[in-house]
């Protein structure tokens, strides 16, 4: 009897790793798809809806004409300077405004992170009490048109 246990002890260890190397479970996480945007950071609760393309298509449908100061075709772009979205001291919930125009906003993490690193990071401190808009990198992942921030600089 001591033998038949021995050997299936034996075959039972010499199985596992076979039964162990199975296919991963269908409800495991997929790995997270770590992108960079680079921009300007801007005051999310204005800059949703302050592109120029966004305020052309307002007014095509309610009749009047957008004045920016520039010509219209061809300018998707927002002017964060035009439209008061530029970030302060006090600024909570930020977005990241690409060079194309398209308006990123942050997670909380993110909105936490960035007020953190305007108190903190000397050159944005000074470009912040200058009036200079605030360059920045963003690493995260993309969800809509909201970051994961994982990290900004």
């Amino acid at each position: 009897m001591e033998n038949f246990a021995g050997l299936f002890a034996a075959f039972v260890l010499a199985c596992a790793p076979a039964f162990a190397q199975a296919e991963s479970h269908p409800s495991a996480p997929a790995p997270l798809n770590i992108q960079q945007w680079r921009g300007t950071l801007v005051d999310a609760s204005c800059a949703g809806s302050s592109t120029t393309k966004s305020a052309e298509q307002g007014s095509a449908e309610q009749g009047t004409t957008v004045d920016s100061g520039r010509p219209q075709k061809g300018h998707a772009k927002a002017d964060t300077a035009s439209t008061g979205c530029t970030v302060s001291s006090s600024t909570s919930a930020f977005a990241l405004q690409t060079d194309s125009g398209q308006v990123l906003r942050f997670d909380s993490v993110g909105n936490i992170r960035a007020a953190e690193a305007l108190k903190n990071k000397a050159n944005w401190t000074k470009d912040l009490s200058a009036g200079k808009p605030i360059h920045a990198k963003v690493s995260g992942t993309l969800s809509g048109d909201t970051i994961t921030v994982t990290s900004l600089q």
